[in-house]
């Protein structure tokens, strides 16, 4: 029995010294830690647009369109009429507004045509009033016509009075007319679309007759300026973004290089990753940095709104 003990206890012992140096064995033929790649490159997705970016037309009145002068694709200048909704009720307004004013002006004609005949009556009274003063102290007149002669004088004072502010009343009627009026033409003027800029009419949606919403988008233009790239790199590389730093351009998927040049400026905080996002629901948790990239030629196979990868040479 203690024979047998014995044999277990060293059975035991054994097991546990060969484990041991198994341990010891594997550890010595264990694996070095890799040491961190330096990464050199980053990729970014971006999309072509003009400097400065896409100029969005906003209408700034409601109503139906009446005509449509150019298309999608057409080149536009500065002030060019693009549409035009329907204006009858405008155009009405403003010819009563004319006839308004018309009509008040013969009214402030009148009333400055009164006002000067009372000052005239007034300059006489003023006269033979002077004059009865100076015949009272040798005594051709009598001290009753001086006073009737004052009385007059107020009176015609008072009635001076009267006529210049129903002159000003009318001159002020007149102006509010005016103004009225520039407000109806300027309804009018709104009435008709034109191009903010010069450039490319990149869509243009509402057809002849159909509506449009005020303040709402109705089109685009690109702006006769270079095309860049506008491009998102992720928050982990913000910080060895360089302007003059080199990159490359490429089609999605593509590995050929599509066009080259240089970053050209960087955003000075970090953003959403909104602008390239598949869903506005996207919940990631990650910010990144805009960059803009001019291209040193700008190829035709990248066209305004192309969605490209942008690869950056980082320092």
């Amino acid at each position: 029995m203690i024979r047998t003990q014995m044999n277990q206890q060293i059975g035991w012992l054994s097991a546990i010294l060969l484990l041991t140096a198994c341990g010891n064995r594997n550890e010595k033929n264990s694996i070095p830690a890799a040491e961190p790649l330096s990464v050199n490159q980053v990729v970014g997705i971006g999309k072509v647009i003009p400097q400065g970016g896409v100029v969005e037309l906003a209408a700034p009145a409601s109503g139906i369109v009446e005509e449509r002068y150019f298309e999608a694709g057409d080149k536009v200048a500065v002030g060019d009429l693009i549409l035009v909704l329907e204006k009858n009720v405008e155009t009405l307004s403003l010819q009563e507004s004319d006839a308004g004013i018309a009509t008040q002006q013969l009214q402030v004609e009148s009333a400055r045509l009164a006002l000067e005949q009372e000052r005239i009556v007034l300059d006489d009274l003023r006269r033979r009033h002077l004059d009865a003063v100076e015949l009272l102290t040798v005594g051709a007149v009598t001290g009753e016509e001086v006073r009737r002669l004052q009385k007059e004088l107020d009176q015609g004072t008072e009635q001076l009075n009267k006529v210049e502010n129903d002159f000003r009343l009318q001159q002020s009627r007149l102006r509010e007319m005016q103004t009225a009026r520039a407000a109806r033409e300027n309804d009018l003027s709104q009435r008709s679309f034109r191009a903010p800029a010069g450039g490319t009419l990149l869509t243009l949606t509402p057809r002849t007759g159909e509506a449009v919403t005020m303040h709402q988008p109705y089109g685009s233009i690109a702006p006769e300026s270079p095309l860049v790239v506008m491009a998102e790199i992720d928050e982990l590389f913000a910080d060895r973004l360089a302007v003059g730093q080199r990159c490359t351009i490429h089609l999605p998927g593509d590995s050929n290089i599509a066009a080259s040049g240089r970053i050209a400026r960087l955003s000075p905080d970090l953003k959403r990753k909104s602008l390239f996002s598949d869903s506005g629901s996207d919940l990631e948790d990650r910010r990144i940095r805009e960059i803009e990239v001019s291209l040193d030629e700008v190829p035709q196979t990248l066209f305004i709104e192309s969605k490209v990868e942008c690869r950056v040479e980082l320092n």
